[in-house]
């Protein structure tokens, strides 16, 4: 959030649909618990919410109202504004995935995903590792989903 840092990881994919519709994704998953309560609140207030297996599996995201993505080249990153509120992730040494943004330029809009914090064997590594298995209900417990419009901040 502005201002302050939280330990979290972050990861950006793409989830393909019917074999023709792909939708960037952006991770997020914070190391502690009060963390994600707090950004649980704030992204609900937004208009992210828990999405159905029946939503999942289709494409049915709520869209967060009031938020906005934005995505800067120096330095590379990507920028979810909540309200006043910023949430940031950057790429060293490079810009974001040419394939994640070529989707989030034709989608106009970014699908945001906020994971509960989970222990992980591997330090800096997402426990979820491939955003499909997310349609398994198990997987979605404690998760807010939402589409977010690309902005120009």
């Amino acid at each position: 959030m502005t201002g302050a840092a939280i330990p979290s990881r972050w990861q950006v994919d793409i989830l393909v649909y019917e074999d023709e519709y792909s939708y960037p994704v952006l991770l997020l998953q914070p190391g502690r618990a009060d963390d994600h309560r707090q950004l649980r609140r704030l992204l609900g207030r937004a208009g992210l919410a828990a999405p159905s297996t029946w939503e999942w599996e289709r494409g049915f995201w709520p869209l967060a109202a009031g938020c906005e993505v934005t995505v800067t080249e120096c330095p590379a990153g990507v920028t979810v504004h909540v309200g006043e509120h910023t949430l940031r992730v950057g790429f060293r040494f490079e810009a974001p995935p040419q394939p994640w943004l070529a989707a989030a330029r034709r989608q106009q809009q970014v699908l945001f995903v906020l994971l509960p914090p989970r222990p992980h064997p591997a330090g800096d590594a997402l426990i979820i590792d491939d955003v499909s298995r997310l349609v398994r209900p198990a997987e979605r417990t404690g998760c807010l989903a939402g589409t977010i419009p690309l902005g120009d901040h």
